[in-house]
């Protein structure tokens, strides 16, 4: 994944948090494309393929909730602490089956041990495709404690 870093010169965790992101194996494997990413924030994009469907010909809520996942996890991380989620979930409006989904997660709320973000995840047209919650228990590790 790639993607366009918005954070400050002096964030020494950058490296860090870019490495975190890229490891992310399964939003690879979806098609998740990061788009861009800073404190607090992510924004990433999926384009809709045949494998993404579920056999009534929308697509699957597990791929809506994965690609709002990774950028939940993203954003929780941003800051350079090993955030991990202990609360999740999602509310879907409209289905969809063609077309590239975006997912935007803003911070919330965030305390040190604990963080809220609110991710929306929008089709092409802007239309609202699921709002999903998440809460994060930020633990002692930084990221690059456990990249190493």
């Amino acid at each position: 994944m790639t993607g366009v870093w918005i954070l400050t010169a002096k964030d020494t965790s950058m490296d860090s948090i870019k490495k975190f992101v890229d490891k992310d194996h399964f939003a690879r494997h979806l098609g998740v494309e990061m788009l861009e990413y800073a404190h607090g924030r992510a924004k990433a994009r999926m384009k809709i393929e045949i494998h993404h469907l579920n056999s009534a010909g929308m697509l699957h809520g597990g791929a809506i909730f994965s690609l709002a996942d990774a950028v939940f996890s993203a954003a929780s991380n941003s800051h350079g602490t090993l955030a991990v989620a202990i609360n999740v979930s999602i509310s879907f409006f409209k289905a969809v089956n063609k077309g590239v989904l975006f997912a935007e997660a803003e911070e919330a709320s965030f305390n040190p041990r604990l963080a809220t973000y609110l991710i929306t995840v929008t089709d092409e047209a802007g239309s609202k495709i699921a709002l999903f919650q998440g809460t994060v228990y930020r633990k002692k590790e930084t990221l690059g404690e456990i990249l190493t």
